[in-house]
Parts: C-alpha cells; structure tokens; sequence
C-alpha cells in the first residue's frame, strides 16, 4: 500500500517468522502502511533505543509510536481498527484464535527453523536477502560479509531452538502431518474458521510462508504437493479474498481440524507445561532487570509418535498466559461453553495449566510477582 500522512511503517525482512505474520494482518485489515526492509542502522541502532532490542518485525505508529512483539502489535491494531475484527466474538472459536496464535507463533517454530537450515542450499539466499536489506546501496561483498554474520548466528541456533541434526526427522514428519490435515481443511474452507482469517491464520502464516513456503526446497518438499495449502498461503497477503468474510456462525471448529486440534491437545499442552516447570525454577525477575535468559533447561515432550527435546523458552509460558487470560475475562456462561469444548477434545488440562506470572521482555520472558505480571 502506497504511503501516506496517517500510514504506518512496517520495519521487516521477506524472510522473517514473524513479520510475515503482521504484513498478513496489516493487509487484511486494510491498515495504511509502508514496509521498509530492516537496516543494520535499525537493527544496531534505532531498534534497540526505541523497543528495546534488535528484532523485526518493529511498527511505527502515525503519531511516532513505536511497537515490538507481533502479537501486541496486532492486539493495538485490533483496538484501533476494529472493522473484521482477527479474533471471533463466539466464545469457542475466540479461544481457539488465541490457541492456534500459541501453536503457530511457538510449537511451529523449531520446524520451520529446521526446514531452512538443515538444508545447506538455502543459505546463499538468505545471506543475499539479509544482506543486502541490511546494506542496502553498499558493494556487494560487504552485504555478504554481513548477511554471513546473520547466517551464521541463525544456523548456530540449532541447540536452542531445537531444530538440530538429532532432531530433523520429528520435525519432518510432523511438518508432514499437520500440512496433510491443513491440505484437507483448506480444501473445503478459505481460512481456519471462515471465510475471514482470524488471529489463529496469522499464527499459523509466521512458519508456513517466510520459511516452509518460500525457502525453495521446502516449499518444494511441503507445499508444492498440497495445492489448497498453497492457495492459503496466497490468500493470507491477498486482502480482497476476506471482503466480507465471516467467521463459522455455529461456534464450532470442523472435523478438517482434528488434526492439528490432536497436535495442540496431546503435543502442545505438555510442551507448555514442561515450559512452566522450567520457569518456576528460575529467579523471580527484578522489574529493573534486563534481558533474561531467553532458553532455560531442556524440556522434552511427545511430537509426531516421537519425541522433542529443546531448551524451553519462557516465552512461550507468557503467550500461554495471554490465552488463558483471554479465558479469564470472558462471561461466565462463555467459560462453560468453552470448557465444554475443551472437555469432548480431551483438553480440560489445559484450562488448569499451572503457569507462574510472566511479564514479556523484549523478546525474552521471565517469571515476576503475581502483581508485576502482564
């Protein structure tokens, strides 16, 4: 969208996680706005004095606002602009925006994470892309020599993320999986609940397009053969496929979703709560500290028959605890409904999860007094 005086600034990189999913719901919420590619004066410079750290996606607001975190951008966004509103009113399927959000942005990651780096041929790319977006105008070598550096801290993430070599063929087949039950959804409905792509699809486009979809020999490996999976993924950065859509008028999620509703309830639920144990044995953060430890001890939890191991990020208990929150706020016949949701599929776990108060930092976690919590 061209720019203009009340637009705003999208500051993200084409191969980022996360700023595809805030480009996907500026577009659809036809939100004026601008993107601008990351520099490394915005990484080294402007990012870090103005949200804190160096991370994309970062959204300047008309008025100078300055926004980080793609979850909190989109929950102001929301407030600002609340036509086709991303998060379902009926008390089921607004539940379960919040809890396909959690399963995209977090139990996704360590595929999608996988799916580029252990495959050699896709770094020439990413060290072009991120190079020259970060020197953008500066001779060629130098673009590399700094898209190298970025490479080489990424693939050097493969213990904390939990995408390394011993790991690559859970990911695998799970990434398989759930696209064979996503193709079968997406075959009979344009969005995860409607016609309208709710907070749930943007979770969800974070792994599915930047990385598994784009990087060429994933999309070859995992898209390419799932057409209706594919025809998603454009959908999602076309904003003239949800003019007027809907979300499922019964406040029920269709069989289509069965399979991932199983990776969320006997996966994803003790991934969280493995996290939560991790967390409890760790300080109590002083409000004045800085950047808490973004990994803690290695957890371990079923995926796809096998199992996942990885160092459990904190961060992942905070968005456990902006869903159940959501929960929390809602009337109470509303909580019946959606705990009686959550009892047919087997998850009433999940309501009870026993998760210490977290306050977001940056990009990191930590645990804090029950008053200091976000």
């Amino acid at each position: 969208m061209s720019k203009t005086v009340a637009s705003y600034t999208l500051y993200g990189a084409e191969m980022s996680y996360y700023s595809g999913k805030t480009r996907s719901h500026l577009l659809h919420k036809r939100i004026p706005f601008s993107e601008q590619e990351a520099s490394a004066w915005d990484y080294l410079v402007k990012f870090p004095r103005e949200v804190g750290c160096s991370v994309v996606p970062v959204v300047r607001s008309p008025e100078g606002a300055w926004l980080q975190d793609s979850s909190l951008i989109i929950d102001l966004l929301e407030q600002r602009f609340p036509a086709q509103p991303a998060v379902p009113a009926s008390p089921v399927l607004r539940f379960a925006a919040y809890l396909f959000e959690l399963w995209g942005d977090e139990f996704w990651l360590p595929v999608a994470m996988s799916t580029r780096w252990s495959r050699p041929e896709h770094r020439p790319l990413f060290v072009q892309e991120i190079g020259a977006g970060m020197l953008p105008g500066w001779p060629r070598f130098l673009q590399e020599l700094a898209g190298n550096r970025i490479a080489n801290m990424m693939s050097g993430f493969t213990e904390k993320a939990g995408f390394g070599a011993d790991m690559t063929e859970v990911l695998c087949r799970f990434a398989h999986v759930q696209l064979d039950g996503l193709e079968a959804h997406f075959a009979q409905h344009k969005f995860l609940f409607g016609t309208r792509p709710s907070l749930g699809d943007y979770g969800l486009i974070g792994p599915l397009y930047a990385h598994i979809g784009r990087d060429p020999l994933s999309k070859r490996d995992f898209i390419d053969s799932r057409p209706h999976v594919a025809a998603w993924i454009a959908r999602m950065f076309d904003p003239a496929t949800s003019t007027d859509g809907e979300f499922f008028a019964d406040d029920r999620l269709p069989e289509t979703l069965q399979t991932a509703l199983g990776s969320i309830v006997d996966e994803m639920i003790h991934f969280i709560a493995a996290c939560a144990d991790a967390v409890r044995k760790t300080p109590v953060l002083d409000l004045d500290a800085k950047n808490p430890p973004r990994f803690l001890e290695k957890v371990s939890y079923p995926m796809a028959g096998a199992t996942h191991c990885r160092p459990a990020p904190a961060y992942a208990v905070w968005q456990a605890q902006r869903m159940l929150k959501v929960f929390n706020r809602m009337a109470e016949a509303d909580q019946d409904t959606v705990r009686d949701w959550l009892h047919g599929l087997g998850a009433s776990d999940l309501l009870t999860l026993d998760l210490p108060p977290m306050r977001r930092v940056g990009v990191a976690a930590a645990q804090v007094t029950a008053t200091d919590a976000d």
